[in-house]
């Protein structure tokens, strides 16, 4: 019998930054292992994933002029499950590894106490020092509330910013045809002499497995584009140069060309197809089997985590916070000299703006503070609600009226450069597939594939923990330089921890086995588990 042994972009991009990182992810213990705590980028990225899917499936068969009038229920439909995505790792979010280390309290908090009172001359029982004490105990539970609100917050912002300036040029441009559609492709078949056990000796076939984020059709020409979605905290041209080599459009398309390919073949040929509607009349009027031109990444920007001091004080450790403009203004909280443009309470979304003479300039840091939003959709509508501003005619020097900026009640002072909501996102990149890239990734990653596979399964083999660990030695091999750059792996104290740990990572509490992120996966280990049982 054959056995399926799957992949994945993940897989593959794990393996290239360290093989032992590979192992532990995706094969520990049979399944792999995963942060029992979800890394921040990671669950925020997948519950806005989960909100423009909705809006995707939303209007993937409707008509463009629809959608001003569904857009707001569709769009607090996309909100509410993006926020139910988020919701499972609400007490479970993990903050990058730098961050975490700052923000860490003193384990010993009655010594630190104790010394504190003796070095300032109070009582043990000061109720100064006691609220101190009881702040620094109860911190890590009141931020770890704190970081899913404002994570909630600022997924609700991207959601509802994508939904009112990116959703109706997209559909304008393209036919949304699939959103999310699952698909598997054999990219080879192992040697069964490479396997151990009897019921492994037809070998195994490495499936692929993938799901782009949606299929477009272009109005204009018919041609195919995969989409990509991706959040990031910033943008710079390192990002932009990446995303020219990223591996999503080759191996995403793969599955996708072929299942296309197969369509074309049994409509052309008169047999019966399941299929959308839509495509196969797109597919009938094909005179060959279309290709995937290319892909489209939408990159969504975040902000930066920034320390700070309101909070710090306010849990007892240092403590950051999310620095977008979705989900923090600033406020007039300073008096306001006589004469001033603005009075106390005013809001601003850009510490920096546009006077009106056309000079750039900045708030004032004593007068205006940074706090958060208290109602994110009616924040959106008010930064939504913006509108470029034009100078009046100068008849003193005949000048024509000029473009301001952008101005809205959510600006108090002066004019920004962009609208309010376009400044969370980078124009789309599109990355056009190249047949010599894909022949050579299909290659790499097919000796790549192949021999993880018999490795896996050479390791699986060994007969005591010294065989064990002297294979991983050599055939997951550690790449020592990605341990903590660009952020601090997961696994360090795995690979480097004492020797309970490296036996037993998930008796620590740190880590819990893989879930399958693919139905095909998930279908295949309930059936084995089915079998064994």
């Amino acid at each position: 019998m054959t056995r399926a042994v799957f992949t994945d972009r993940s897989r593959i991009e794990s393996f290239q930054r360290c093989n032992r990182l590979r192992w532990l992810e995706y094969h520990q213990s049979g399944v792999g292992l995963t942060p029992a705590r979800k890394p921040l980028p990671l669950a925020v990225g997948g519950a806005v994933h989960k909100g423009l899917e909705t809006l995707l499936v939303a209007y993937s068969t409707s008509n463009i002029d629809d959608i001003n009038v569904s857009l707001p229920s569709i769009e607090d439909t996309a909100v509410e499950l993006a926020i139910a995505d988020l919701a499972q790792y609400r007490n479970a979010l993990a903050v990058d590894p730098n961050e975490q280390a700052a923000m860490t309290a003193p384990t010993d908090l009655q010594q630190q106490m104790t010394a504190t009172a003796s070095e300032l001359g109070v009582e043990i029982d000061d109720p100064t020092l006691k609220a101190l004490y009881d702040t620094q105990a109860n911190g890590q539970s009141q931020f770890d509330e704190y970081l899913w609100k404002e994570q909630s917050a600022l997924v609700e912002g991207l959601v509802r910013a994508y939904a009112r300036r990116r959703l109706r040029p997209l559909l304008e441009e393209f036919e949304v045809l699939e959103v999310e559609r699952e698909g598997t492709w054999e990219l080879a078949h192992v040697d069964p002499d490479k396997y151990y056990e009897d019921d492994r000796r037809d070998g195994a076939a490495i499936v692929f497995c993938s799901r782009p984020d949606a299929l477009l059709r272009s109005r204009s020409d018919n041609s195919l584009y995969l989409m990509s979605f991706k959040t990031a905290a910033s943008w710079d041209r390192r990002k932009e140069l990446d995303a020219q080599h990223d591996m999503q459009g080759l191996s995403e398309g793969v599955e996708v060309e072929r299942r296309l390919q197969n369509w074309w073949t049994d409509i052309h040929h008169g047999n019966g197809l399941e299929c959308d509607p839509r495509i196969a009349v797109y597919l009938h009027g094909l005179p060959a089997p279309p290709r995937i031109l290319g892909i489209r990444y939408e990159y969504m920007l975040k902000g930066e985590r920034w320390k700070d001091k309101e909070l710090s004080a306010r849990f007892g450790f240092e403590v950051r916070s999310q620095k977008s403009h979705l989900i923090r203004r600033y406020v007039a909280r300073g008096t306001a000299a006589k004469g001033s443009a603005f009075n106390l309470g005013d809001e601003c979304w850009s510490y920096d703006y546009i006077k009106e003479d056309g000079g750039a300039t900045n708030l004032y840091y004593g007068h205006w503070k940074p706090e958060p939003v208290d109602d994110v959709k009616r924040w959106i509508d008010r930064l939504d609600d913006s509108q470029e501003a034009m100078s009046a005619f100068d008849s003193t020097v005949g000048m024509e009226p000029r473009p301001l900026g952008w101005k809205s009640s959510a600006q108090a002072l002066g004019y920004t450069s962009q609208h309010p909501l376009d400044a969370v996102f980078i124009p789309p990149i599109t990355v056009y597939r190249n047949d010599d890239d894909l022949r050579d990734f299909m290659e790499e990653i097919e000796e790549q594939e192949t021999e993880i596979a018999e490795n896996v399964a050479l390791v699986e083999s060994a007969v005591d923990d010294g065989e064990r660990r002297s294979l991983l030695n050599r055939k997951f091999r550690k790449t020592r330089k990605a341990c903590s750059y660009p952020t601090e792996c997961a696994f360090v104290k795995v690979c480097y921890g004492g020797e309970d740990v490296r036996r037993d990572p998930m008796a620590t509490g740190r880590f819990v086995a893989r879930t399958c992120n693919h139905e095909a996966e998930r279908l295949a280990a309930a059936l084995s588990t089915g079998e064994k049982s």
